[in-house]
């Protein structure tokens, strides 16, 4: 009895077809895989090429096997340099401003925006809050100079000061980290 109930639970042998034979079957299903893997090979690998700049003194006139190659030449140089420190903080400091600035925050806004009960008030805030993202860089960037602008910006009219807020070194990074 026993032999005929492991008989029984033993599953049936699958013969797998040929790989030829299942491509064509599913022929449609490639076809579709095919445009993600061309845009895939066209714009993230043949990229890829280009990175031999960072090993070579490039001459733009020789092109990239013309240029002579220099090896690490050039990250020698940025690791040596006097200012590698400071761009290396600015930099860090930069990405963790960007982080805390562009997840949390727009989430905890969000939510308060969500309990808000005066509809109009709502509306006109994410409205504000959003039309940035809806406007070209360009414009914005100049909506910004002329709104921190020492003479005449809203920010200072508001403040009653003529802080150039740009340039000024204490605030410039919290400007351009989005603060």
């Amino acid at each position: 009895m026993s032999k005929n109930k492991s008989a029984a639970i033993r599953p049936a042998v699958r013969v797998k077809r040929p790989l030829k034979k299942r491509i064509a079957d599913n022929w449609q299903l490639y076809a579709m895989l095919a445009v993600p893997v061309i845009l895939t090979v066209i714009y993230k690998y043949i990229p890829m090429y280009g990175i031999q700049i960072a090993f070579r003194d490039y001459k733009a006139s020789r092109g990239f096997m013309g240029s002579e190659w220099v090896g690490l030449e050039w990250f020698q140089r940025f690791f040596s340099a006097p200012t590698f420190g400071r761009m290396m903080k600015n930099t860090i400091l930069l990405s963790l401003f960007s982080l805390l600035w562009s997840f949390p925050i727009p989430v905890i806004l969000a939510l308060m925006l969500n309990q808000v009960r005066f509809q109009r008030f709502k509306r006109i805030t994410q409205t504000v809050l959003y039309a940035p993202h809806f406007i070209s860089v360009m414009v914005v960037c100049g909506m910004i100079k002329i709104f921190l602008s020492p003479s005449g910006g809203l920010l200072n009219l508001i403040a009653g000061t003529s802080i150039d807020f740009l340039t000024e070194s204490c605030y410039s990074g919290k400007a351009a980290a989005g603060e």
